[in-house]
């Protein structure tokens, strides 16, 4: 009787589960709609800071890691090469 009695509740119970709830108020729907906003506000706000970081360092990398520049090599400057006669 009493296997009876649990295989009626376990199968009774996910038609109960079935169950509509009532619409938002409006109230609940403008949270809801607060929240979000605010959120995507804070979101933007973080990236933004993320991005400004990002940049600072890979500036400081830069010039630390930026070998200096390399003078043009003039014409004068190279000394000719003296040919040998050995071939």
């Amino acid at each position: 009787m009493k296997v009876k009695w649990m295989l009626f509740a376990v199968l009774a119970l996910p038609w109960a589960a079935h169950a509509r709830l009532p619409p938002p108020t409006s109230e609940e729907v403008s949270r809801k709609q607060e929240a979000a906003q605010k959120k995507a506000r804070d979101e933007n706000s973080a990236k933004a800071a993320l991005t400004c970081t990002q940049n600072r360092v890979a500036e400081r990398y830069h010039a630390a890691h930026t070998p200096p520049a390399k003078k043009p090599v003039k014409p004068e400057d190279v000394e000719p090469v003296p040919e040998s006669d050995q071939h």
